[in-house]
């Protein structure tokens, strides 16, 4: 398989429904998150303040939303992964992927994340991983795309289980 194969293959796999299903299971955790965060804090209901709310529901309807946040990353790392990236894109990277990790996967305590070797396979980590290591690290995964089953019986959409 050629790098540019490859990319096809996983533009294929990685449509636009794909990327907003997995944009609203992302949203949804860390959402849940926050609010587990919050209670501790005694500001159990701080989310549902109306601007908090409105937020909130932004990010589950909207494409885009203007900003330096865990959305924008998120865009940044599927448009990348999906249709290449040119210099000033690679640049940028590693703080958009490093964003993503730091707040899926870094605990309150700790400054680095620890990242679950399973979530590589995700659509959001296997994104990441093109992004970070090329679309090479990800012929493993590209491979299964075509087979709708998966040598590993999951649903070809990089790793969700059904």
């Amino acid at each position: 398989m050629t790098p540019e194969q490859a990319r096809s293959r996983l533009r294929g796999a990685l449509s636009d429904e794909v990327m907003w299903q997995e944009r609203l299971r992302v949203v949804g955790a860390v959402t849940h998150r926050t609010t587990d965060l919050l209670t501790a804090l005694g500001l159990s209901d701080a989310l549902s303040l109306p601007t908090l709310a409105e937020r909130l529901t932004l990010y589950r309807e909207m494409h885009h939303i203007p900003g330096d946040h865990l959305w924008q990353a998120m865009q940044f790392v599927f448009r990348v992964a999906r249709d290449g990236g040119d210099e000033a894109d690679q640049a940028l990277v590693p703080r958009y992927v490093e964003i993503v990790q730091r707040v899926l996967f870094a605990s309150p305590l700790r400054r680095h994340p620890e990242i679950p070797a399973g979530w590589w396979d995700t659509p959001l980590g296997l994104c990441c991983r093109v992004c970070l290591y090329g679309i090479e690290s990800a012929y493993d995964v590209i491979e299964q795309l075509d087979d709708p089953e998966g040598a590993d019986g999951r649903d070809g959409t990089g790793g969700q289980e059904r």
